[in-house]
């Protein structure tokens, strides 16, 4: 099996909603409905029954457990498989008190015209009781090992399944209670999963700037969409850190200590040791913090949700560092097909977006300057696209 040309994970999305495509939730095997990998769909009402034909009828005993005890409130779907991979899919309710259940076979061959599943041997089942911590989420996901799930108490997710291109699946998901809000849908495809990637050990020592002494510090490690996959904090002795992430991974690494300016940092992991250390500046006028993952939509100054995590960064900052004030300096590419006066206009703007989320957050105004430099001080490459998209950036220079 290959995976060379496949992407480790497919975030392509697209939204299927309105009653028309809701009713035909209603239905049984033969109306299955056909999703794409790598599409997400959102279904706005679950389906009322279970179509003309209850596949599972109630049973006085059910052999196994881990089937449907019978269908309730059914809705059937025909999954293709396009290449190679690992499926992984999440079931999402619209409303928490809703309670899916589902069962994913996969379908078999007879002859050229014909096709069918065997209602008694799926690959992959989940049947638990609802986890309200989750908001109910269910399906595929790694770093779990059940293959099968009875009703009652267990785990929400199961283990991902090795698919083949041409595969077909037929999911079955049914809500046991009636008058279901709708849940959301969404599958992807990876080449490997994360948990059999082989580690990465980042390690290296803090120090201060000028002393060059050790200086413990907690560190955060977050990808490309802004979630969390590693923390740790420096010895406060030796300034020595470690921690471990997945090989090939592109984060961004933030170090945080008081007294000092918050550092992001850029850390492209390519082997299996890297060696990174870093230098705090203390806090003195002047001194600029760059914000790498403080994202805006194309050509706008709406900030995209991925940036929580710096913004937060930066108010708490500002909240415990009351006696400074700050410049907030917007930064796009130099892109020689936009006017310059125009990038100029859209990173003032997006300057003052960041300002506007602070100043609701309780920063106050006089504390606070906007400015854009459009795409005039660019820190990286522009020609090179991996490393343009670093230099769409927000910075903060100290003030008194």
């Amino acid at each position: 099996m290959s995976y060379k040309w496949l992407p480790t994970v497919f975030l392509m999305f697209f939204s299927l909603a309105g009653s028309s495509q809701n009713a035909r939730l209603k239905g049984d095997y033969a109306e299955a409905v056909n999703l794409r990998v790598n599409q997400k769909y959102v279904f706005k009402n679950a389906a009322a029954g279970y179509g003309r034909q209850q596949e599972y009828p109630k049973k006085k005993k059910n052999k196994l457990g881990f089937l449907f005890e019978k269908e309730r409130n059914t809705s059937w779907f025909s999954l293709a498989v396009p290449a190679d991979g690992f499926l992984t899919f999440e079931i999402t309710p619209a409303a928490v008190q809703d309670d899916y259940d589902w069962m994913l076979f996969k379908e078999k061959t007879i002859n050229p015209t014909e096709n069918t599943i065997d209602y008694s041997h799926p690959v992959r089942t989940n049947n638990s009781r609802n986890d309200f911590s989750i908001s109910g989420k269910t399906g595929l996901k790694d770093g779990f090992t059940d293959i099968f799930t009875s009703p009652g108490p267990g785990k929400s997710f199961s283990k991902p399944i090795e698919v083949h291109e041409g595969e077909n699946y037929i999911l079955v998901v049914d809500n046991i209670y009636p008058g279901g809000k709708g849940f959301t849908f969404n599958a992807a495809l990876q080449n490997v999963l994360p948990s059999q990637i082989p580690p990465s050990v980042i390690s290296g020592i803090i120090t201060d700037k000028q002393s060059m002494q050790p200086v413990t510090a907690n560190l955060t490690a977050e990808d490309a969409s802004g979630n969390v996959i590693a923390m740790a904090v420096s010895d406060s002795l030796t300034g020595k850190y470690s921690f471990k992430i997945p090989l090939e991974s592109k984060c961004t690494v933030a170090i945080d200590k008081k007294g000092y300016a918050l550092l992001n940092s850029f850390l492209p992991v390519k082997t299996v040791s890297v060696q990174q250390n870093y230098q705090l500046q203390k806090l003195k006028t002047g001194v600029k913090i760059v914000f790498y993952n403080i994202r805006f939509e194309p050509n706008s100054a709406v900030i995209l949700n991925t940036s929580g995590k710096d913004l937060n960064r930066l108010f708490n900052f500002l909240n415990e560092e009351q006696s400074w004030k700050i410049q907030i300096i917007g930064h796009t590419n130099a892109n020689v097909f936009t006017d310059e006066h125009y990038l100029q206009q859209l990173s003032e703007r997006r300057a003052w977006a960041i300002k506007s989320f602070l100043l609701q957050h309780g920063i106050a105004n006089e504390r606070m300057h906007c400015f854009g430099l459009g795409g005039k001080n660019p820190l990286y490459d522009n020609k090179k696209p991996e490393e343009a998209v670093k230099n769409l950036r927000v910075e903060v220079v100290l003030e008194r």
